[in-house]
């Protein structure tokens, strides 16, 4: 800008010299010529171009005379370049004025005055930085134009609405700079410039400047002195001319007085006065600037300063503060000496000016990243050059800081009073909310609530000495007071070092972070970071004496002491150890050992006192701890659990439940270069433990004895206790099967109350006795890829055991049967699982899951026999196999007997067994596969076999309303000769209702046929509402009822009410298995009866109600004594063989009858008749007496009667009296008809159903057989 202006002031003076040439021409012949004006317009032209060095060309002139004088004014006026003829000036208007008095007094025709009105001047800048005006460079615009003597000629060059168009690289359209007046004066006295210019509105508003040069001073000491005022101008305006290069003001508006002496092509003076808003040198930042700035330039040095500076930002404003700068130089401008002052400075406002400053500075700058504020700074420092400059340092700071850069710490929020010169000095350190960088050495910076102390150095040739006398540092974490002298040689050796320092930290885990990350061993400081989890220490010391160079003095070159004493510390030595907690520990620090012989702590429950805890070397730290511990069983177990003891024994010691007293030792070393890699022993010792695995109910007691572990092996030394009551010894050793690290075998005997008292198992007078068996506890190895689980075995021959229990499990005491069998703990402490076989052919895979912190049976296989056991694919319980005997009564017994619970039915899921021989509900089942599944809501049980085929559906709930259905194909129910008789005693109001249909049903020999039975459910039992069996030649149809009586012994009764018709009875008889006897085509028989009880085998004991049968005509057949069985009730059949032997005449064509009927009276099984008969062509037959039908013989008589046409022989003795009128009175009873008193004989009926006694007898004997029956009343 500066070149600009004096290429436009020479151009100015050039013009203004050549007007003033050709005025002074024109005004001398104005006189001669003025008449004659037109006549020599181009003389005139001539005589103006001639004198300024340009052709001038205007279309037309004028001449008048003026206030000043004669004046030419000349139109369209335009100056060319003679060498180019490029335009230099094109004007409206342009008057020149006639020096009068010169014209008048020295007959000199000079020009005094020139008025240009009305022009632009285009002024461009090219890409190359150079100016260039109208066209033309500057510097080339008017060559040096003066007098003959060298003077300047006295002129006056007036521009009147001067238009200025500047142009810059890159511009699409000029600016426009108005200037409304503009005047250049010359005298002998001096050199003036005013202007006035409104500006483009990008500018500002507008501009004033003079320039005055006073030319009566000799020419050496001239200067130009310049002062422009501008008013509302726009800095990011100017700052896009890029007069002063590309740094800039982005924005900024104000006003601003500058006043300027320039001499000897450089400025000597300057001060402006500025008052600038919202300046932004950097995007984003603004600030208001004011104040007065003033510059003295001297041939030996410079003087800046500034006087009511102040800088306003949005959050805090400067005061007004004095800032000065004076530098001395030689005469070479070699810096002699530098003066600073300052009332305050805040160095965060640095960065507002960041963009004035080249790259390098600017960098060096934000790296610095200075702040804070310094006040009454004074600097001074003279001798620059010399080996020792002197320098005098004194200021104020406000918590002032800088950034960490590299190795160099960062601090901010320091305050204090520094003082130095070179022969030393102080600093007061006083501040508060302090923070220290120091990356080199830190991880995080750290936080100084409050520093105080004084620091004091003093300077020799041979040394300086630091000294400072109880410097306190503190923060919410620690407290520190410290003494300290540092020498520092001049010649280069390593400063020396004398600390003492007391401090307390508040917060061990805060603390870690103060810890030199980088001067220490990095693995070294994670172990720190990890292990001091929290804690505090009241007192500490540190020691430090000697040269730094010799730290840390391993050769006793020095000291370095570090005493601590820690409390609550919660100690986190190891990753896979549990922490030590509540810890008081006593630190030391010895050069490079770290070591605590005296602390007490807690680790997982237990306590230990004085434990050895050292770091032999810090730079290989390896950690050793040798601890006594003491605590409980359970507090070790905790402590195992978390440790990698806890691997030793493959993750399960969560499964075990342990109390009593005991103690451990621990001898742990850890390579902290690779903590993996430790090694430990421990011992632990119980006195009087218990032991107990969950799931595993009966415990181990009175556990003494001693264990020793390290990583890889176990062993155990005068270990035992007491198990299930007795004693046992244990032994723990190392496994050497792969899935297992340890192996806890024991050996013992165990009592039948034991099993059932401390195992729980429901054998309460099932078992008695004792036997010894071999258990391992087997503990998987850890890290497996498929984990393998806790382990129980168990090897016993149950030698000395007897087992009450139904076939096929039971056995004698004296009888061994081997039982091996593990119990499998699975992974995730949610499972269990059990296998095992004995020697009875009996195995099992059962599996038990955790849920709702109880265990309960999930799925497993009971197998019989000697197949392959094959695991259970759905939950439950499966039975299968083949077994030789299955009592089922003795099983349901069993589960229903005492107070058991056993709920086992409720667990199976199905039964798919092959029984050789199946005893159930009175049944004697041979070779039967029985199939049992589960359904929605019924079993579903399957029988296959010669008796029995068919489907029968059990409801799970028999209180529902689903009935109980048999689908059979064949039900043979043979019965049970080899089961003992036992009245059971049922409650029908709990039976289901029942439907069974066969289509082949039998009682053991005796066929019925095809049955259909329906039971439904009545008020106090089951009701039978339809119950029927049909064969090929009879049918029975009837009712019944069981319901709950209770006053019967039983506390139930059964009762029945049927009918059978036969048409074919010697078929039928053979159908029911009885020996046939009765050949008839006529059968009808009813039944009206009851019984104690329910259903059942022995029924006929308790038997009561009556029985009355009828036969068509028909014939009686000989049965042989022993033939088979006979049909009981019908005693009759054992008299044709006696008969035929007596009467053999008489019964020569057989034995044939018209009918025979009889009712039976039963009361509790006895059967008794008074109308048994006979009627036949020959003879008729009565009977009367008794019948056991339990005891299954005969106590009857029987009379035969001729009838008309016949006789019988006489074949015992005639007897009268009471009996035979009491005989006379059945028969006629029987027959309805009187008795003859002679052709009568009588027999008696004793001895079995199957072999009948029939001997000859008297009428007496058949009244008292009458009287037995009930028929007459008896006779004394």
């Amino acid at each position: 800008m500066k070149a600009f202006l004096q290429r436009l002031f020479k151009f100015a003076a050039y013009t203004a010299a050549g007007v003033v040439i050709m005025l002074a021409i024109a005004v001398g012949l104005f006189r001669l010529f003025l008449p004659r004006l037109p006549q020599y317009q181009e003389d005139i032209k001539d005589w103006a171009s001639a004198a300024i060095g340009m052709e001038v060309e205007f279309s037309g002139m004028d001449a008048r005379w003026g206030l000043s004088g004669p004046e030419l004014e000349f139109y369209d006026a335009e100056l060319y370049r003679a060498s180019t003829q490029t335009r230099v000036i094109a004007a409206d208007r342009v008057r020149v004025s006639v020096a009068l008095t010169r014209l008048l007094f020295e007959e000199e025709l000079a020009i005094d005055r020139i008025v240009v009105s009305e022009t632009s001047i285009e002024v461009r800048q090219l890409d190359d930085g150079r100016w260039w005006v109208q066209g033309a460079p500057a510097d080339e615009l008017l060559g040096k134009r003066t007098g003959g003597d060298g003077r300047l000629p006295e002129i006056e060059v007036i521009g009147e609405d001067v238009e200025i168009l500047l142009l810059q690289p890159g511009d699409a359209r000029p600016r426009y700079f108005a200037l409304p007046g503009v005047t250049v004066s010359i005298d002998e006295n001096r050199i003036a410039f005013d202007a006035d210019v409104r500006l483009p509105d990008e500018l500002g508003r507008q501009l004033s400047a003079s320039a005055t040069q006073l030319l009566t001073l000799p020419q050496e000491a001239r200067q130009w002195n310049v002062i422009i005022e501008a008013d509302d101008i726009n800095l990011g305006g100017w700052s896009d001319l890029r007069l002063a290069g590309d740094r800039g003001v982005l924005s900024g508006t104000g006003d601003v007085a500058l006043s300027v002496s320039y001499a000897r092509g450089r400025v000597r003076n300057a001060s402006a006065d500025v008052d600038f808003a919202n300046v932004e040198l950097e995007q984003g930042e603004l600030f208001d600037l004011g104040g007065r700035f003033e510059l003295n330039v001297a041939d030996d040095g410079w003087l800046i300063a500034a006087e009511r500076f102040q800088i306003t930002r949005a959050d805090r404003q400067w005061p007004e503060a004095s800032l000065r700068a004076e530098v001395s130089t030689d005469d070479d401008g070699q810096l002699l000496m530098m003066d600073v002052r300052a009332s305050y400075l805040d160095l965060q406002d640095a960065g507002l000016f960041m963009s004035v400053l080249g790259a390098e500075q600017q960098q060096q700058v934000a790296t610095l990243g200075p702040s804070g504020v310094v006040r009454d700074l004074i600097a001074t420092v003279s001798d620059i050059d010399s080996e020792s400059p002197r320098f005098d340092v004194a200021a104020r700071l406000e918590n002032c800081g800088m950034a960490a850069d590299g190795k160099r710490p960062g601090v901010r929020g320091f305050s204090g009073v520094v003082r130095a010169n070179r022969l030393g000095g102080s600093v007061e350190i006083r501040s508060a909310d302090m923070i220290v960088d120091a990356p080199e050495f830190l991880s995080e910076p750290i936080d100084i609530v409050s520093a105080e102390g004084i620091v004091i150095w003093r300077s020799t040739d041979r040394s300086t000495t630091v000294v400072s006398d109880s410097i306190r540092l503190r923060n919410d974490i620690f407290d520190s007071q410290s003494n300290v002298q540092v020498i520092i040689d001049a010649e280069g050796s390593s400063p020396v070092v004398d600390l003492d320092s007391t401090w307390s930290v508040s917060n061990v885990a805060a603390m870690k972070r103060y810890i030199p990350q980088k001067i220490i061993k990095p693995k070294l400081y994670d172990w720190l970071q990890m292990a001091l989890v929290k804690g505090s220490i009241p007192t500490g010391t540190t020691s430090l004496n000697g040269p730094l160079d010799k730290f840390p003095y391993d050769d006793g070159d020095g000291r370095f002491l570090v005493e601590a004493a820690v409390r609550n510390l919660t100690f986190k030595y190891h990753p896979r150890w549990p922490a030590a907690v509540q810890s008081d520990m006593d630190v030391v620090l010895d050069k490079m050992r770290l070591y605590s012989v005296r602390n007490r702590s807690f680790s997982a429950g237990n306590q230990t006192v004085d434990a050895k805890i050292e770091i032999a070397e810090l730079r290989d730290p390896v950690l050793t701890i040798g601890a006594f511990s003491t605590g409980t069983l359970e507090t070790i177990r905790s402590f195992s659990a978390q440790s990698p003891i806890a691997d030793v024994f493959g993750g399960q010691l969560d499964r075990i439940s342990v109390s009593g007293e005991a103690s451990y030792t621990l001898d742990l070393k850890v390579p902290l270069k690779n903590s993996k890699q430790f090694e430990f022993t421990s011992r632990v010792r119980s006195n009087n433990g218990t032991i107990a695995l969950k799931g595993f109910k009966p415990p181990l007691t009175d556990l003494i004895g001693e264990v020793t572990i390290t990583r890889d092996t176990i062993s155990s030394a005068s270990l035992g206790g007491r198990f299930l009551g007795e004693e046992v010894a244990i032994d723990l050793a190392t496994s050497d099967d792969p899935q297992f690290s340890v192996i806890a075998s024991t050996a013992g005997s165990v009592t039948s109350g034991a099993i059932v008292a401390d195992l729980g198992l429901p054998l309460q007078g099932l078992i008695s006795g004792f036997t010894n068996y071999e258990a391992r506890i087997l503990f998987p190895r850890g890290k497996q890829a498929t984990p393998s689980p806790l382990t129980i075995q168990i090897d016993s021959e149950l030698d000395g055991l007897g087992l009450d229990l139904p076939e096929p499990v039971g056995k004698p005491a004296d009888t061994p049967m081997q039982i091996r069998g593990d119990i499998r703990f699975l992974p995730g402490g949610k499972k269990i699982e059990s296998a095992g076989v004995a020697d009875n052919d009996i195995a099992w895979q059962v599996g038990f899951r955790r849920s709702n912190d109880a265990w309960d049976f999930d799925r497993g296989v009971l197998a019989l026999g000697s197949d392959p056991i094959q695991p259970a694919e759905t939950r439950g319980l499966h039975i299968r196999g083949t077994t030789s005997t299955v009592r089922l009564d003795d099983w349901l017994n069993l589960s229903r007997s005492g107070d058991r619970e056993i709920g086992t039915a409720d667990r199976i899921r199905s039964i798919d067994l092959v029984i050789a021989d199946l005893f159930a509900i009175g049944q004697h089942l041979e070779g039967h596969h029985v199939r049992v599944d589960r359904s929605a809501r019924d079993w579903l049980v399957q029988v296959d076999g010669d008796n029995v085929v068919g489907s029968l559906f059990v409801p799970y709930d028999f209180t529902s309303e689903r009935a109980m259905v048999l689908e059979m194909t064949r039900l043979q129910l043979p019965g049970d000769e080899e089961s003992p008789d036992e009245v059971s005693k049922p409650d029908p109001r709990k039976l289901p209702p029942i439907t069974l249909t066969a289509e082949e049903f039998a009682l053991g020999d005796r066929q019925l046929g095809a049955v259909e039975l329906r039971l439904v459910r009545v008020e106090g039992g089951l009701e039978a509402t339809t119950m029927t069996t049909t064969d090929d030649t009879f049918e029975i149809s009837g009712t019944g009822r069981w319901v709950v009586d209770e006053s019967d012994p039983l506390g139930s009764r059964t009762s029945t009410t049927a009918t059978l018709t036969s048409t074919n009875v010697m078929q039928t008889m053979s159908r029911l298995n009885f020996t046939p006897g009765i050949a008839s085509d006529q059968m009808s028989a009813s039944v009206n009866l009851s019984w104690s009880g329910g259903p059942r085998a022995d029924f006929l004991d308790v038997l009561d109600g009556e029985v009355s049968v009828q036969f068509g005509n028909g014939q009686l057949e000989e049965v042989e004594p022993g033939a088979g069985r006979i049909f009981g009730l019908m005693s009759i059949v054992a008299l044709p063989r006696r008969l035929s032997l007596d009467f053999r005449d008489v019964f020569s064509k057989g034995f044939g009858f018209d009918k025979i009927a009889g009712t039976f009276r039963i009361v509790d099984g006895e059967s008794y008749t008074c109308d048994l008969s006979l009627e036949g062509p020959a003879a008729d037959i009565g009977i009367v007496g008794r019948t056991g039908l339990a005891t299954r013989d005969y106590d009857q008589a029987a009379i035969i009667s001729a009838n008309f046409g016949n006789t019988l022989p006489i074949v015992g003795a005639v007897v009268a009296g009471p009996q035979v009128a009491a005989a006379l009175l059945i028969f006629s009873q029987i027959f309805k008809k009187p008795l003859q008193e002679v052709g009568q004989v009588y027999y008696g009926i004793s001895g079995s159903w199957d072999e009948p006694v029939v001997d000859s007898t008297n009428a007496a004997t058949f009244a008292s057989r009458g009287e037995l029956a009930g028929c007459v009343p008896a006779t004394d």
